[in-house]
């Protein structure tokens, strides 16, 4: 713990922490709920339902599924979780350091 203390110590000094943190606290509250936008306009995995009756819909969207909009928004979710992870690690790290 005290290794964690010594590390928001040296990275930020106690001038920089007054406007970094709600600064922070700010970018999180933007990327939570943009991943959450993000999140509600991917389409439901359970399309293919007929595939158990025998009723495969093979289609030109599913073999091009890299460049898809459902691959762009699966990409940009698992960014939006990084960072937010991320910043929400930094935010901690100047809130143990005050």
């Amino acid at each position: 713990m005290n290794y964690i203390m010594l590390l928001g110590e040296a990275i930020f000094q106690p001038n920089i922490t007054s406007w970094l943190r709600p600064l922070i606290l700010a970018l999180c509250l933007v990327l939570g709920i943009t991943e959450i936008v993000v999140i509600l306009m991917q389409k439901p995995q359970n399309e293919n339902i007929g595939v158990i009756g025998g009723q495969e819909m093979d289609s030109y969207s599913k073999k091009n599924k890299s460049k898809s909009k459902d691959s762009i928004l699966k990409k940009l979710t698992i960014t939006f979780a990084v960072l937010l992870a991320v910043l929400a690690l930094f935010f901690f790290i100047t809130y143990i350091q005050k």
